[in-house]
């Protein structure tokens, strides 16, 4: 692995867990934003941890990823929308304000939503990325992921036949 890699570059040239390794190496806080296309998605990371993921895809959202899961109904994904746009609050705090998931549950599910954003990457076989250091938006709630538990995580499904 090189010891510095640029910050900005293809993925095509610069490996994905090449980049998070690195990152997590120099305890890194801002955001590793990916584009392929019109995807754009983003790995946020406070001091080399990964502490929240995002994407502009509808299908990795919050609402979506625990409507899928079954942790709530039609009903309560198309009110929380209802609210979000009301109000301006975050899907995850409606569902819990609105007592259709615990605290626990959104903690899990934004885990899982962000395993899932990373997963995704992964999958791509080109885009370009860069890294900019910032703070964390102030929404974030700060998961604190295992860098390498979550890599060996990801290549293990890859590899994983599909059934």
């Amino acid at each position: 692995m090189s010891s510095h890699l640029p910050a900005t570059g293809n993925i095509k040239e610069h490996d994905l867990t090449e980049l998070l390794i690195q990152l997590q190496e120099q305890k890194a806080t801002g955001s590793l934003v990916l584009q392929n296309d019109e995807m754009i998605k983003s790995i946020h990371l406070k001091e080399g941890s990964i502490v929240y993921a995002s994407s502009n895809l509808p299908g990795d959202r919050l609402g979506e990823l625990l409507l899928e899961l079954g942790k709530i109904t039609p009903e309560q994904f198309h009110r929380s929308v209802e609210l979000l746009k009301d109000t301006g609050k975050q899907q995850g705090a409606i569902l819990v304000e609105e007592g259709y998931i615990s605290a626990k549950e959104l903690f899990e599910g934004l885990k899982c939503q962000v395993r899932e954003i990373i997963y995704s990457l992964f999958l791509w076989e080109d885009g370009q990325y860069h890294f900019v250091q910032e703070e964390l938006p102030k929404h974030a709630i700060p998961l604190q992921l295992d860098m390498v538990e979550l890599i060996s995580e990801v290549l293990k499904r890859i590899q994983a036949p599909t059934l």
